[in-house]
């Protein structure tokens, strides 16, 4: 499972250098076509990222159809894209980072935790003194979410070499070892519903 996500990142990365190349280099766009698709991809919307980029229009409607003429062009439609994935893929975490911060919180000491550990923090002011209550990130499933990203995870597993309990307690009753018994056939009553008169 690891390396099925690392393959799936390195894609996405090399797809996006790819497409990056692709668009800067052989695809130039004028200032102000770099300019509307920096803005667009910083999420402002289409009609303002049109003026700020110095577009002239007199109304808001002649400004939000100049920006979709715009975005028709496939050199900066793509170039908008790019722009998105480099930010995304620039803010994700990466495999390591994920499970650095799960090796933390399985190994984090309740009395003095990390403040990104913390999810919860009660704290009470009454009678007879304050008390303070730190719910932090569980471990158990921690543990559990860092199984599944090493490939550790014990359902991964799952073959020949498993035994069903409950099969093998069955199966002492049954005639053939291994399997279940036949259940009985209950014959099926087909019935309707009549409303009182």
């Amino acid at each position: 499972m690891n390396k099925v996500r690392l393959t799936r990142e390195w894609h996405y990365v090399k797809l996006w250098k790819m497409n990056k190349k692709k668009t800067l280099s052989s695809n130039s766009l004028n200032p102000r076509q770099l300019a509307y698709a920096t803005l667009r991809a910083k999420g402002e919307n289409k009609s303002q990222a049109y003026l700020k980029a110095g577009y002239k229009a007199n109304t808001i409607e002649q400004a939000g159809s100049g920006a979709y003429k715009l975005e028709q062009d496939p050199r900066v439609s793509q170039y908008i894209s790019t722009l998105k994935e480099s930010s995304f893929i620039k803010d994700a975490l990466s495999v390591a980072e994920k499970r650095s911060f799960l090796a933390r919180a399985v190994r984090a000491d309740a009395s003095n935790p990390d403040p990104d550990l913390v999810q919860e923090l009660v704290e009470t002011h009454g009678e007879h003194g304050s008390s303070k209550r730190i719910k932090l990130v569980s471990k158990l499933e921690a543990i559990n979410i860092d199984n599944k990203m090493a490939g550790d995870n014990y359902a991964d597993r799952a073959g020949s070499e498993i035994v069903n309990p409950f099969l093998a307690i069955v199966s002492l009753f049954s005639s053939q070892p291994g399997t279940l018994p036949a259940m009985p056939v209950r014959p099926i009553i087909d019935a309707e519903i009549v409303p009182a008169d």
